[in-house]
């Protein structure tokens, strides 16, 4: 056979998956009889000397057995982009005709609908070149899933999910026959060879607290460990290296009211959403900002339809399938909820609407504690931090229109500090742009405060919907702001938004600023109607940054304030009900 190579023989470049499990098997892990087709070789003018190398593989190496004939495309099984069940694998082959058909259906998944689709979440365009693997397989009594992270906890745990038979139940999200944690410390040591993974079902978990504590050792980094059991021998299918996003705390004394839908039954993918309901159908996106109710794990294609909701509640899945992985990746918070008895959705249109065509009560799904809360029930303090957990989510994940940044700020009062800040300025040239901003405040109707608010900002060229938390920093002159801001048409789409959220409007405001940036600072005059004089706000993404510009600026760090909203109006002296210039003239 000249153009199917052995595992342990072939090229570096024949995609992570083949590279892996070379690895593995150098490394004396249990891994299946396996041979390679590089993508060169899989071109059409090779294809009668490769149809050739393939009866002879199947009549000599694996006469008489079944081989899975998988892909391991160069753009697979990277730790940011796993393209987890894009592409195709085929089991249970048993003839050269079968493999020869499975490879050709194998590089036609490289340009399926789901591999486009995924390759589009990802921002990129271009295929891949794919490689072809064709394994000997195992005839498995158990096997599943390990992820030696918990994906979807704070805790330093391994998560793993097990099906009778192949994995593919797992794998596909149609449910895990056994889910567990193990524990991410050693255990005792056993005296036995390490390629000796000889194993019964009662001694499965410490098998694979030792199997994935050895991959961590080998690769250095987490992994997405595919396994199974056949013949007494825990086997290796594939070890991937993963990025376990961080997840979110849980918010804080967030209390659902015992009238609130059920809990889930699992988080799949952790985070924050806020939206209403809708079931979607397959084929149809999911609107913009709403909580998809869906039937099935989204397959890539799909997840590309439903990339603007806030969350997913999904009636049937499991946190280590394809699908569930995928949905990590995008940042998309998503928890199973079998019985959805309570959830809006059950009496709302699959457009959201009432049955008398009022509109469905938005919900919170906490895919961290895995609740699901009407947003009416929670408190207004609670009821806040929830809006803005959610809004973060969007804004780090893009969704359309949803900007997150998080910098540092503090304030100048002294107008001789200020002179010195606006003589640096003009020494080196840095002009300013300045505009009248609009602001219409939205609180909650007993204006509750901790911090959290909510605001639509109109300027002459722009209207935004801000959503901002303030942290103030123990013993240090500046404060760590969260901004969230959604892009809206008009004043009365922001309106919209944010009576959605249970929002009221507090009356309008508006103030004089003055713009410039310089080296990483961002300086921000403000002038509200009835203060002496203007303030000088100067924001940065390191606070470092802001204490060097200070310095070439002759001015003390000890000048400034790390003041919220509330202490900021204190200190200029000014109420907050009648800030319009206007109404001074």
């Amino acid at each position: 056979m000249k153009l199917i190579l052995p595992l342990e023989r072939c090229p570096l470049d024949v995609g992570s998956k083949a590279n892996r499990l070379r690895a593995l098997l150098a490394a004396g892990l249990p891994v299946p009889e396996a041979y390679v087709i590089s993508a060169d070789d899989l071109a059409a003018e090779k294809s009668q000397e490769l149809a050739a190398d393939v009866r002879e593989l199947m009549d000599t190496v694996f006469r008489g057995a079944a081989v899975v004939v998988r892909s391991s495309a160069a753009d697979e099984d990277t730790p940011l982009a796993s393209a987890a069940g894009v592409y195709e694998s085929y089991l249970d082959r048993r003839t050269a005709d079968e493999v020869l058909d499975a490879i050709a259906a194998c590089r036609a998944s490289a340009v399926s609908a789901d591999a486009d689709a995924y390759r589009v979440l990802h921002g990129r365009v271009e295929c891949a070149p794919m490689h072809v693997i064709v394994q000997r397989m195992a005839d498995c009594r158990i096997s599943g899933v390990l992820y030696t992270r918990n994906p979807v906890a704070e805790d330093a745990t391994m998560l793993v999910e097990t099906s009778r038979g192949l994995g593919t139940r797992v794998v596909a999200g149609l449910g895990a026959d056994q889910r567990f944690t193990l524990s991410r410390s050693a255990p005792e040591p056993r005296d036995r060879d390490r390629a000796d993974r000889t194993v019964g079902e009662e001694d499965l978990p410490r098998t694979l607290q030792e199997l994935g504590l050895a991959l961590e050792a080998e690769f250095g980094c987490p992994q997405d460990v595919e396994w199974g059991l056949a013949d007494g021998r825990l086997f290796v299918f594939q070890s991937r290296d993963i990025v376990v996003p961080p997840v979110p705390a849980p918010l804080r004394a967030t209390r659902p009211a015992p009238s609130a839908a059920p809990a889930a039954d699992l988080v799949l993918s952790p985070g924050y959403g806020i939206g209403v309901p809708v079931t979607v159908a397959d084929g149809r996106p999911a609107p913009l900002g709403s909580v998809a109710v869906l039937d099935h794990m989204p397959t890539a294609s799909r997840l590309d339809l439903l990339k603007d909701a806030s969350a997913l509640v999904l009636r049937e899945g499991n946190a280590l399938s394809h699908s569930a992985a995928l949905t990590r990746e995008l940042g998309l918070p998503a928890i199973l909820l079998t019985d959805p008895h309570g959830l809006p959705t059950d009496r709302f249109a699959p457009d959201g609407s009432g049955p008398g065509g009022g509109e469905a009560a938005p919900v919170l799904v906490d895919a961290v504690r895995g609740q699901v809360t009407r947003l009416v029930e929670l408190p207004p303090v609670e009821r806040k931090k929830a809006v803005f957990a959610a809004m973060r989510q969007a804004g780090l994940r893009g969704l359309p229109g949803h900007h997150y940044q998080g910098r540092y700020e503090t304030v100048l009062f002294d107008p001789v500090a200020q002179n010195r800040v606006l003589a640096q300025l003009r020494r080196r040239g840095t002009g300013t742009t300045e505009c009248v901003q609009r602001i219409l405040p939205y609180d909650d109707p007993a204006r509750t405060y901790c911090g959290i608010s909510a605001r639509i900002q109109v300027t002459a060229d722009a209207c935004r919907v801000q959503f901002k938390r303030a942290n103030l920093l123990p013993d240090r002159p500046y404060r760590f702001d969260e901004e969230v801001h959604v892009r809206v048409d008009t004043p009365e789409a922001g309106a919209d938004l944010l009576r959605g959220l249970l929002y009221v409007a507090r009356p309008a405001q508006e103030r004089r600023i003055s713009r410039a940036e310089v080296d990483g600072v961002r300086l921000q005059f403000n002038l509200w109607p009835g203060a002496r004089h203007a303030y000088l706000g100067l924001e940065s993404e390191l606070p470092g940054i802001i204490e060097e510009f200070l310095r070439a600026c002759d001015v003390p760090l000890a000048e400034c304030e790390p003041l919220d909203g509330k202490d900021l109006f204190d200190m200029l002296g000014i109420g907050l009900e009648d800030l319009r210039f206007g109404a001074r003239a």
